[in-house]
């Protein structure tokens, strides 16, 4: 199957869904691991995630929770407010060295599931299902 390249450099968001069907919008930083197969040839382009996502309606009653604290939350609260769970590439370092994961930063009140996105984000989100993952209460995600 074509695949999509990475985009090195760019800082862009790709979309998963977790084992309860809920979704997740990552953040590379412009050098975070993207599975692959999030950039099936098939797919739209990665870099348009993050619009697409921006898309959606804000959820009524929509509030944000455990936001980390980042010097500017901006784009981490208007993820949230779409209903996804939001995570970013920090390349967190403990004691053991490089942890190789995407660190939680904020979490919708009303989480949307896969079944709420729209066709072309949905098929994205169910490629790339992390099922032993559940979003809500995960401070770390790994990918390999």
């Amino acid at each position: 199957m074509n695949q999509q390249e990475y985009p090195y450099a760019v800082d862009c968001a790709w979309i998963a869904s977790d084992g309860q069907g809920f979704v997740g919008v990552f953040i590379t930083a412009g050098e975070g691991p993207v599975p692959a197969h999030a950039l099936r040839g098939d797919f739209f382009p990665v870099e348009e995630v993050e619009a697409r996502v921006l898309r959606l309606s804000i959820r009524p009653g929509q509030a944000v929770t455990n936001l980390c604290d980042a010097p500017d939350p901006g784009s981490y609260i208007a993820l949230t407010q779409r209903g996804v769970f939001v995570y970013d590439w920090t390349d967190f370092t403990s004691i053991e060295g490089p942890l190789n994961a995407y660190e939680f930063v904020a979490s919708p009140l009303l989480p949307i599931t896969c079944a709420d996105l729209l066709n072309d984000l949905r098929e994205v989100a169910q490629a790339a299902t992390f099922a032993d993952v559940r979003f809500a209460g995960s401070s770390l995600v790994a990918v390999k």
